[in-house]
């Protein structure tokens, strides 16, 4: 074991005194493992042209000290990291904290770290966490967004950080898109209650209303969605209702059906979330109002929450680990400087529970 030199001549073969010093230091691992601290770096980076005996050593300084390597202070000192950067528009939604949850075991799975932040759904915010990413220098970053702001895609186009977003326009040499094709899911769960015999339909929206903020892109596919399946089967005795209520969305989706029920008949609600289906539940049962019996109900994004309803919620899945995986190696490829990767359209698909029924009568 490599011996630690005290100011006044005595020796020390452990690291006791570093310890009690504070925190430790690369430069405190390197006096002690009897190296240059770029020797360090180099072992906890896993440069091959360190000797074994070396790397040995260090490591069981390392360990020895209880060493953590300050991340953030590394990707300042260096233009390559190891950190990607995650975007989501809102962590209390479990759709963005599970696709944050699959991207950072992906990126793992690259030999990546992860840094999460939250717009709550407002472009300024998505400016401020995009500096947040470029001033931490992460190797690339994941837009999970909803919202989108032009002066954030300028902030990374004009970066040269990799980066990729969820279902939006954008593109760049560095830059580019995964998207999954919401319109689609949409079109197949109205397609699903129309064959069950439903014909008195309330969609329930949840826009931003009352702010600057433009409509929603991943809300706006959703409709268009929901218009095609009309369109497309139109029967004779259709009755459709669109109740758009903003807020948070459970509580949106127990005031839209309040409403509702005051000036509609239905038998099927479509909500534009699970959560907004959340409230809708409620909403329906504090009425007195059976599911399916009475009204079925279908979400969309087939979070963990829709198997623990009472009745489970039939829903339209997001492929989460596909989604992780196409975004992550959508990165990987600008990171190595391979190019623009083809920009994948992932299927949703129906899940079908308890939650819708044939209608009465």
């Amino acid at each position: 074991m490599a011996t630690l030199h005290r100011s006044d001549g005595q020796h020390r073969s452990d690291g006791s005194q570093v310890k009690r010093a504070g925190r430790i230091k690369i430069q405190d691992v390197a006096r002690l493992a009897q190296v240059s601290p770029s020797t360090v770096s180099g072992v906890l980076n896993e440069k091959s042209n360190v000797r074994p005996e070396t790397r040995q050593r260090v490591l069981d300084v390392i360990a020895q000290l209880g060493y953590t390597p300050n991340i953030f202070a590394s990707n300042l000192a260096r233009r390559s990291t190891k950190l990607i950067g995650i975007i989501v528009s809102d962590l209390l939604n479990p759709f963005f904290a599970e696709i944050a949850a699959a991207l950072d075991a992906e990126a793992r799975r690259h030999g990546y770290e992860t840094f999460l932040a939250s717009t709550s759904f407002h472009q300024d915010q998505q400016c401020a966490a995009v500096r947040q990413m470029l001033a931490l220098r992460v190797a690339g970053v994941a837009m999970m967004t909803s919202e989108n702001d032009p002066e954030a895609f300028s902030l990374l186009k004009s970066s040269g950080t990799p980066a990729v977003y969820l279902d939006n326009n954008h593109s760049a040499p560095h830059i580019g898109t995964v998207r999954v094709d919401k319109r689609h899911g949409m079109f197949i769960a109205v397609q699903h209650l129309l064959e069950l015999g439903h014909r008195k339909i309330l969609l329930i929206k949840n826009s931003q209303q009352g702010s600057a903020e433009p409509p929603l892109l991943s809300h706006q596919e959703r409709q268009i969605g929901f218009e095609e399946a009309l369109h497309q089967y139109n029967p004779q005795d259709m009755d459709v209702h669109i109740v758009d209520e903003p807020g948070e969305p459970a509580g949106a989706g127990m005031r839209a059906v309040e409403r509702a029920l005051a000036e509609y008949r239905f038998t099927a609600v479509v909500a534009i979330n699970d959560l907004v289906a959340l409230g809708a539940f409620r909403a329906l049962q504090a009425a007195g109002l059976s599911i399916p019996q009475d009204v079925s109900v279908v979400g969309f994004d087939n979070t963990y929450l829709c198997e623990y309803l009472h009745p489970p919620l039939t829903t339209v899945a997001t492929p989460r680990a596909d989604l992780a995986s196409s975004v992550v190696a959508m990165l990987m490829s600008y990171i190595r400087g391979d190019g623009a990767p083809p920009e994948p359209m992932l299927p949703a698909a129906m899940v079908l529970r308890q939650s819708t029924a044939t209608p009465r009568g």
